[in-house]
């Protein structure tokens, strides 16, 4: 079968699950399927549902989603509701796992991953979940295009030569940040593994096989742990969960929102939970559902696409978290209309790194709450370092040159800087500006010279690729870039004198 013609009818198959057993309105004339040439096939709703779903390849990823408006909207107009007992989250889980199949002691994030992996599709076959399976259907088959994925295979040396050049690719705050993200998904497959090898019964629950063996002892489940937890980590949105003890679990997987691209720009869809009215328009709903609207200060036109931001977040961020980054035209940054960020953790590391009392400086950050999230940022103007990084550095150089002085000293000699810090001064002292300023100016350039590098060596690197290879190398290259912008942006303002 077709790959168009089978998403389609898993399509199908999911509307028809959320109407016929959660209640979700469709609408008296129900769903029409239309074949858009070689784009691919297009899912229509009709009212009161406002959104159509359409899938199509292209030349740089398997399979790019889009979420549209079938009808012209008002702001503030309802595109759709969907009911509670069709999200997956703590809430519904816990309605399935009752004792003695418990969840207790996981977190959201690890629920509902583990989830995921007892009822993973397998091959080109749905889910066979009794409960959730038609949606679990329609979820990406695999990530072989997300960096984590790389790392995981590497750990049996499974990843492809072009994987492995690929990570070696990547700037080192990139790699610092996966390297983050790498720990995080370890952490969570370390607790997951562990709740299935003292719950084995849980196992019954599975509809397909899982080996219950401590953590990172089977690599097959580790591999579909992986797909099962990037699909949490990419597709969850804030949903806040009645009756919650903690607020960091407060996450859902949503049907049909989750194919809903992100902008860097304003968000298309807003999401609303508390409805204190309900306008006769609005089909009636339960008070968890979770309802989207349109933008509450634009017209969307006709089949124009819908867009989710999934945060202000910076490209090094999309890549890490989502393995995509949003392209922008050349001198976009230097010219304020697109926000370029630089982490430059490892660079002010090595810094401190010469100096005698480093420790010491990093355990006065720590305390104070200014150890780490360095960054120099293009917006708003001017391009900038952040106000953490203009911190440190005055430190550094306010102590820089006491080798050897006890912590008491010390203290005493960083009053200035505490000053600063609670806005008794504005700065510590003119020559101490003087100095971080020209660290932060060598900094800059230090970030230039080796972005150049990374990208002539990325391209060097990665030839002739072709398929999602090809638009990963374009997204490395991308992050280069932003990386050499972003620090040309900032070195200007410093050279101009411009005021942080």
């Amino acid at each position: 079968m077709a790959e168009g013609n089978r998403d389609s009818e898993r399509w199908n198959r999911m509307l028809t699950w959320l109407r016929d057993e959660h209640g979700m309105e469709m609408g008296e004339e129900g769903l029409f399927i239309e074949s858009k040439s070689t784009a691919g096939n297009c899912l229509w709703f009709s009212s009161p549902l406002s959104v159509k779903m359409r899938s199509f390849k292209n030349q740089e990823e398997d399979c790019l989603r889009q979420e549209t408006v079938r009808t012209h909207l008002q702001p503030s107009a309802q595109l759709l509701t969907i009911p509670s007992t069709a999200l997956i989250n703590v809430k519904t889980l816990a309605s399935v796992y009752t004792s003695p199949y418990s969840l207790k002691g996981l977190t959201a994030v690890q629920q509902m991953s583990l989830h995921l992996l007892m009822h993973r599709p397998e091959g080109e076959h749905d889910s066979l979940d009794p409960v959730f399976g038609p949606y679990l259907s329609t979820l990406p088959r695999n990530f072989d295009s997300h960096p984590l994925t790389w790392i995981v295979k590497l750990k049996r040396t499974g990843a492809k030569a072009s994987e492995m050049s690929m990570l070696e690719s990547l700037p080192p705050s990139v790699t610092q940040s996966l390297r983050k993200l790498q720990d995080l998904f370890y952490e969570d497959w370390k607790a997951v593994s562990g709740h299935l090898t003292r719950n084995s019964n849980l196992l019954k629950k599975s509809t397909r096989q899982i080996t219950a063996l401590p953590a990172f002892k089977h690599y097959d489940d580790l591999i579909d742990y992986s797909w099962a937890w990037l699909n949490v980590n990419t597709r969850s949105i804030y949903y806040p969960v009645q009756n919650l003890p903690s607020g960091n679990d407060n996450l859902t997987l949503c049907p049909i929102l989750d194919f809903a691209n992100h902008t860097d720009g304003q968000s298309q869809i807003i999401p609303r939970t508390e409805i204190t009215s309900t306008p006769s328009s609005i089909v009636p709903r339960r008070r968890d559902d979770y309802t989207f609207f349109s933008w509450t200060n634009t017209v969307i036109g006709h089949d124009q696409e819908l867009f989710l931001r999934y945060g202000g977040h910076a490209n090094r961020t999309l890549f890490v978290q989502y393995g995509f980054v949003c392209p922008f035209p050349p001198n976009a940054i230097a010219e304020g209309d697109v926000r370029g960020e630089v982490d430059v953790q490892d660079l002010i590391e090595d810094i401190f790194a010469t100096s005698a009392i480093g420790s010491w400086i990093k355990t006065t950050l720590e305390d104070s709450g200014y150890w780490g999230d360095w960054t120099l940022d293009s917006l708003p103007l001017p391009a900038h370092p952040s106000y953490r990084l203009i911190t440190a550095l005055r430190l550094f150089h306010l102590v820089a040159r006491l080798p050897g002085a006890p912590p008491c000293k010390l203290e005493a000699k960083i009053k200035p800087w505490r000053d600063v810090l609670s806005g008794k001064l504005d700065i510590i002292a003119d020559d101490n500006e003087q100095q971080w300023r020209a660290s932060l100016l060598d900094i800059c350039e230090t970030i230039a010279r080796r972005a150049r590098v990374g990208m002539r060596d990325a391209a060097t690197r990665l030839p002739y690729m072709t398929g999602w290879p090809a638009w990963m190398k374009n997204n490395i290259q991308t992050l280069w870039r932003e990386e050499l912008e972003v620090a040309d942006a900032v070195a200007h303002s410093i050279r101009t004198g411009e005021e942080f």
